[in-house]
């Protein structure tokens, strides 16, 4: 069936039949070239004949027959442009392939030109959503929705067109990326413009937004040093040295959580005041507590102590050393044996962990407490502690204690892939990193992996010592090369490599015919011949014997798939005798033809 063509750019398949079935495929492209005239683009895919020497385009009009001794274009490509067309008529086409020998295939399928066609429709350009991400995060941008209801796709670039400038991976990518980069409290807003092209030219944009949020950081409070005051007085409470690094503190609430209630002014003040009130000869300890939030909502805690006394002097919390230094998994002692308390003697301890990994203090009741270092990672980590201590009136004194567990440092392991060898086709070689090593312990993965040469399988590619069975590499020798990778238990990696250089041993040429059939009704001859020499390393050709006389008919072609050389001859003369097959190697082998 005849299927008529728009009149600027089409797709079409044909089928073209030349000694072996070949399907070919049109494009054709029509322009105008004047204002009565147009032009036609046909392309097709290649013959895969060995012997191909062209193609030659015929054309006719409505109601005309193909004058195949005029083809309309002669040549050696798969494209053809045909020109000065009335493009009121209707026109049709067909492609014949022909050989070196001048041999012709049948017609392809028809395809018809028809005037009054229509015009390329623009592709629809679709950018993707918009996006929201934070900071340092990375982006895909999505053009992949994109259509063309025609011609197809040709082309995508991606252009910024607002916000501070990113670097994309490739802008003529169908979805690159980017990385966010870092942004104030305020966020960002980068938009960007997708265009794509289609075959013919045309284009259409679409942009998408990507909305880069900041990540905020949370603020540090300081509820100020803990104070010893007398009844009945006005105290100050102190938090100004509360900080936040980037959105700043919003706000300040200070809560009382223990001792005899007191009434704070402006407790949502950096520094609420009170009176303190009277206690008596036993005075009393008032617990206060701070929460700082910054502009983004985080927080933070701190607080404080304030020892009212009549007569009683607190006692002071002492710790022996305000800084230690451990390895992870040693024992960690915490001494506060020198805390002291003037007049009536320290009543009570009280250890608190208040910053970092939590551990198991021994008892946290005693003057001196231990508890084992946690695990930390390489950049170390911090343990804060608190002491407490609390005399016999009741008044109390806190000091702090920071702990800092030091990472545990890996060396990493030292790979040795063993000496370079030498062998031959089919020996068994074996790999040696044996003398790899690890300056601090055991290395508990090997991994050999191939990087070079012909492919073996490598037999406990995950051992010290694997195994593989050196390949046939033809007539000439091959350097196979082979890296180990060694990852010690700290996930540390250290590489070496080592090369297997491989012999081919000496080459032979025995041919031998395993086919040689003639069918007479298409005088088609089909030889099939094997070699033992390397695959594809000699040439191998025909000939047709009819009694004292030879024919030569050409070279056998070699299949990588099932290892033979073969070929199928066509408008062979009949009647022959013997089939020979002689190779560039010096090998000949000679068979009595079958007929059918």
């Amino acid at each position: 069936m005849v299927r008529s063509i728009h009149k600027y750019r089409f797709n079409y398949s044909f089928i073209l039949f030349w000694f072996i079935f070949v399907t070919l495929f049109f494009l054709l492209i029509f322009s105008p070239n004047s204002s009565a005239s147009t032009q036609v683009t046909l392309e097709w895919s290649p013959n895969s004949e060995t012997d191909l020497a062209g193609y030659r385009v015929y054309s006719r009009e409505e109601g005309q027959s193909y004058d195949y001794a005029n083809p309309a274009w002669e040549g050696e490509e798969t494209t053809c442009t045909i020109y000065d067309m009335d493009e009121t008529k209707t026109y049709y086409f067909v492609v014949r392939a022909f050989d070196t020998e001048g041999f012709e295939s049948d017609d392809s399928n028809e395809v018809c030109f028809e005037p009054g066609t229509t015009n390329n429709q623009p592709p629809i350009s679709a950018a993707g959503p918009d996006q929201t991400v934070d900071e340092g995060q990375l982006v895909t941008l999505d053009g992949s929705n994109s259509t063309d209801p025609d011609d197809g796709i040709a082309s995508y670039h991606w252009a910024q067109t607002g916000g501070a400038a990113v670097n994309l991976s490739d802008p003529n990518a169908q979805r690159p990326t980017f990385t966010a980069s870092d942004v104030g409290d305020e966020g960002a807003c980068l938009t960007f413009e997708l265009t794509v092209i289609d075959h013919g030219g045309l284009e259409s944009t679409d942009s998408c937004v990507v909305n880069v949020t900041w990540i905020n950081e949370p603020p540090e409070a300081n509820a100020g040093t803990d104070l010893t005051v007398d009844e009945g007085i006005v105290v100050t409470l102190d938090g100004s040295s509360s900080f936040d690094i980037d959105d700043g503190i919003a706000s300040y609430l200070w809560t009382q959580i223990s001792g005899q209630a007191v009434t704070l002014l402006d407790p949502t003040s950096s520094q609420p005041t009170f009176t303190t009130p009277d206690v008596g000869t036993e005075g009393a300890s008032l617990n206060f507590n701070l929460v700082v939030t910054d502009a983004g909502g985080l927080q933070d805690t701190d607080s404080c102590i304030v020892n009212i006394s009549w007569e009683n002097q607190p006692p002071t919390a002492v710790v022996a050393e305000e800084y230690i230094e451990a390895n992870q998994g040693t024992i960690v002692t915490l001494d506060g044996s020198n805390s002291t308390d003037p007049d009536d003697g320290i009543a009570s301890y009280l250890w608190t962990q208040v910053d970092g990994d939590p551990v198991t203090l021994s008892d946290p009741t005693s003057n001196v407490t231990t508890f084992t270092a946690p695990e930390s990672d390489q950049d170390g980590s911090n343990l804060t502690f608190q002491l407490t201590v609390k005399d016999a009136g009741g008044l109390q004194s806190t000091a702090n204690c920071l702990v800092y567990i030091t990472p545990e440092i890996n060396e990493p392991p030292i790979a040795n892939a063993g000496e370079d060898q030498v062998v031959y086709k089919d020996d068994v070689v074996i790999l040696d990193g044996s003398r790899s090593s690890d300056p601090d312990g055991e290395i508990p993965s090997y991994q050999w992996t191939q990087i070079s040469g012909t492919t073996v399988t490598l037999a406990g590619p995950t051992s010290v010592l694997p195994t593989f069975i050196a390949p046939d590499v033809g007539p000439v020798e091959e350097t196979l090369t082979f890296r180990l990778t060694l990852t010690d238990t700290g996930g540390l990696q250290e590489t070496d490599t080592c090369s297997v250089t491989v012999i081919p041993e000496a080459q032979t040429d025995n041919v031998a015919i395993t086919s040689a059939m003639y069918s007479a009704a298409p005088k088609k001859l089909f030889i099939e011949a094997i070699s033992d020499a390397s695959a594809g390393s000699v040439t191998l050709t025909a000939f047709a014997n009819y009694g004292m006389e030879s024919v030569e008919l050409g070279n056998l072609i070699y299949s990588t798939k099932t290892k033979v050389y073969s070929k199928t001859f066509r408008k062979v003369a009949s009647a022959l005798d013997t089939v020979t097959v002689t190779s560039s190697g010096g090998g000949s082998d000679t068979v009595q033809c079958i007929i059918k």
